[in-house]
Formats: structure tokens, C-alpha cells, sequence
């Protein structure tokens, strides 16, 4: 392919051309040749210098508590390496790349100034993952310019490829809004094991010795066996609200949406739930898979792309009688927001965070106080105010913050370094 250097270039040999042949002046006749030669040797070298390459890619990233793949916020490096196979050297090769995810695209490349005959050289890039989801990379472009740049050639390499970006969490050792507001004495069914003490009772065959508690059993001269709270052995139905709604700020594209917040917020609060031997499920149109394994739970999570205006009320269709609900809704979803009512008052035990602050004139305010009138657990998370809202969601609601003690992290992120290759 031509450039528009070349063009020109072309067209002042042309010119010189006619020249020399209408004045028959030699040295205009050797400027004219000099031309003519530049632009063969331009146009044949940038097909030779895309030949016999070999590229290969390299991904690398942080991996936490072993999951298969980044977290957003974090860094991927894609290590790029060029082999020429051929005893002709290259140079001046500009390597190209793009990274797509479901909120844009971001081009990325680099310039190898030269390869050396039979030799490789490397580079490396590094794309900064602003959000969850699937990642897809495309294929490794090699554009060589040839000599003086008035001819370029591409050259597609490799496969596509893709990458999983994992939302980021918090970690808390429970999840205090899903207990009723009537308090753990009343509303709140037992369990024979658990992390959450909800009282004693007599000791009866079949009961593990580890859950005696002692002192109840000398006081009273009988043995008496711990009871626990069953959220946290019950399968716990999780809802994201993930329906698309205009970007607050135009200029910053980049800023959190409320499916973001809520991506995460569900991410926090499946630690503590799969760490007490619980079950949870994401809840879609495809009703999800019941999960007791934090890392299958989060990919579900990482896959929940943005969604048009009304799919997060029909996901809540999914929803089967007798699970406890976990919902995150935006202020504006009204649609969902009634959907959730009506499970209300049909005897659902629901628990809902209502964001706001994501659009203009959006107040959680009031839905807060209509979701607590009909029996839900609900609670407000502004804008920018996320790590409050999670301690909230970890105490329950009307629990002081400033004065709660952060408890020990049920699941302790470990972090290891990951490489895959690419085909």
C-alpha cells in the first residue's frame, strides 16, 4: 500500500520524467532514474520485511487466590516476541495489537527498530483492565514501512485470544443485612453448624462434640450443643442489576456505573457466604448455576455484561421460592424495585443496597423507606461511597461504622504470578 509520501514522491518522478524528456538534459535524466529506483526498492522491501517472521504473545498478570485470570484495576503484559527465520535483516517494524472489552477498545503497539538475520527481539506492552469481563485480544499486526516510507505492508500473526477480568472485592466475615431486622432471636431458622452462634439447646444423639458448649452444659449439669444461624448454610440467590444507564460525566467514560458497584458488592459478599459451607446463586434469565465455590462464583459474576433497560426484572423472574435474596439495584430500576416489593410481601426474605448518585436528581432515599415498609432489609450506597456501604452491608443495617471493629478476612487472598501463552 502506497502512503501519501509515496504519493508525492511518485508524482515528482513522474514530473521528472517529462522534464528530462522534453529538455534531454542528462543530469535530469539521472535525477529522474534516482527517483524511479528509490521508489522500486521502496515498494519491494516492505513485502520482503513482512515475510518470514514468526511472532508469538505472551500474557502475564497477578492472579488472586487462584483465580484464572486479572482483576480490574490491575495491569495485563502482553510480551511480544518477533523471530526473523530469513538471513535478511528487518527494520523500522511497528507491532499493533488491540484489546476489546464490552466498554471499548484500546490499540496497543510497539516499534522494533530492528531484527537481525536469523535473531529475535522482543517488547512488551501493558493494558490497564478498567473493567470486568471478557477481554478479547486480537491478532498481532507487523506493518513494515520499507525505505523512506513511501510503501507499507501488514501482516497478520497469531490468534485471538481473550482474558477474563475478575471484579474486585473486600473481604468480611459476613453478611449482616441478610439477617432479619427483627434481630437473630426471632425470624431466623437454626442450623447444626454455621459460624453465626444463635443459641443452645440439649444435646442429642448424632451432634458433633466440637459444637458442645461447655459452659451452658456446667451451669445446667446437662450437655447443650451450639445452634447456628442458617444464612450461613442456606443457598443465598444473588441480583445484580446490570441495565445500562447514561454515563454520569460524558468527559471520564471511565467512571463506575451502578452494575459496577454492584459486580462488586456481590463479589464481597459471596466471601463469607461459600466460606460457611453456603450456596449461592447469580441469578440470570438462564436461572444460574448454584455455587459452592467462590472462584466458579465469581466467573459468573466477571461475565455479567452491561444489559438493556428492563433485563435485570426479568432475571428477577428467576428467582425460585424460598431463596433468600441479595439484590443491587439502581434507584431509577422503578420496574425491579416493584418486582422485589411484590416478593416482599408474598413472605421473600429479601435484602436489597439501593445505589444512587449514578445519574442526576437520583435519590435512594425514598425506595429505601418503601422497601423497609413492605419487610425488606434495604440500605443506600452513594456514589464514591462504596467501602462504607460494604461495612454496612457486613454489620447490617443501623450498626455505627465509625465504631464497628473490622473482623479477620474469612478468605485471605493469595497472590501468585500467572503466565499463558497464546496460540
Amino acid at each position: 500500500m502506497i502512503t501519501r509520501r509515496g504519493i508525492g514522491f511518485v508524482l515528482a518522478a513522474v514530473a521528472a520524467f517529462f522534464i528530462a524528456s522534453a529538455t534531454r538534459v542528462g543530469w535530469v535524466h539521472l535525477a529522474d532514474a534516482v527517483l524511479w529506483g528509490v521508489v522500486i526498492l521502496s515498494a519491494v522491501t516492505p513485502w520482503i520485511s513482512v515475510y518470514g517472521l514468526n511472532v508469538t504473545r505472551e500474557k502475564r498478570f497477578t492472579s488472586h487466590s487462584n483465580l484464572a485470570g486479572p482483576i480490574e484495576g490491575q495491569s495485563l503484559d502482553i510480551d511480544l516476541q518477533i523471530t526473523n527465520k530469513w538471513w535478511i535483516p528487518r527494520f523500522l517494524l511497528n507491532v499493533k495489537y488491540s484489546v476489546e472489552s464490552q466498554r471499548g477498545s484500546v490499540a496497543q503497539s510497539l516499534v522494533l527498530v530492528g531484527v537481525g538475520a536469523r535473531a529475535r527481539s522482543q517488547g512488551s506492552t501493558a493494558s490497564k483492565l478498567t473493567t470486568r469481563g471478557i477481554h478479547e485480544l486480537s491478532e498481532v499486526t507487523v506493518e513494515s514501512m520499507g525505505l523512506f516510507g513511501l510503501f507499507r505492508r501488514r501482516r497478520k500473526f497469531t490468534s485471538t485470544d481473550s482474558v477474563l477480568v475478575f471484579p474486585s472485592w473486600e473481604n468480611i466475615s459476613k453478611v449482616g443485612i441478610l439477617e432479619t431486622s427483627l434481630g437473630v432471636s426471632e425470624g431466623v431458622s437454626k442450623s447444626r453448624s454455621g459460624t453465626e452462634v444463635a443459641g443452645t439447646r440439649r444435646y442429642v444423639a448424632g451432634d458433633a462434640y466440637r459444637n458442645i458448649h461447655w459452659r451452658n452444659s456446667a451451669r445446667t449439669g446437662r450437655l447443650a450443643v451450639k445452634e447456628f444461624d442458617s444464612w450461613s448454610v442456606r443457598s443465598v440467590a444473588i441480583l445484580v442489576d446490570a441495565d445500562e444507564l447514561p454515563i454520569r460525566d460524558a468527559k471520564f467514560p471511565d467512571l463506575d456505573r451502578p452494575s459496577d458497584y454492584a459486580v462488586r458488592m456481590a463479589a464481597t459478599a459471596i466471601v463469607p457466604l461459600v466460606g460457611t459451607n453456603g450456596t449461592v446463586r447469580i441469578v440470570t434469565t438462564d436461572a444460574g448455576q448454584l455455587r459452592t465455590s467462590w472462584s466458579d462464583a465469581m466467573i459468573d459474576l466477571a461475565k455479567i455484561k452491561d444489559q438493556p433497560s428492563g433485563t435485570a426484572s426479568l432475571w428477577a423472574e428467576e428467582i425460585i421460592g424460598g431463596e433468600r435474596v441479595l439484590a443491587f439495584v439502581h434507584s431509577s430500576n422503578s420496574k425491579l424495585l416493584t418486582s422485589l416489593s411484590a416478593m416482599a410481601r408474598a413472605g421473600c426474605e429479601i435484602a436489597a443496597v439501593i445505589f444512587e448518585g449514578f445519574a442526576l436528581g437520583d435519590d435512594a432515599g425514598s425506595t429505601v423507606k418503601s422497601l423497609t415498609s413492605v419487610g425488606v432489609n434495604a440500605m443506600s450506597c452513594r456514589f464514591g461511597e462504596l467501602s462504607d456501604a460494604v461495612r454496612k452491608m457486613e454489620f447490617g443495617v443501623g450498626v455505627d461504622i465509625t465504631t464497628a471493629v473490622a473482623p479477620t478476612p474469612s478468605l485471605d487472598p493469595i497472590s501468585t504470578e500467572s503466565e499463558e501463552l497464546a496460540a
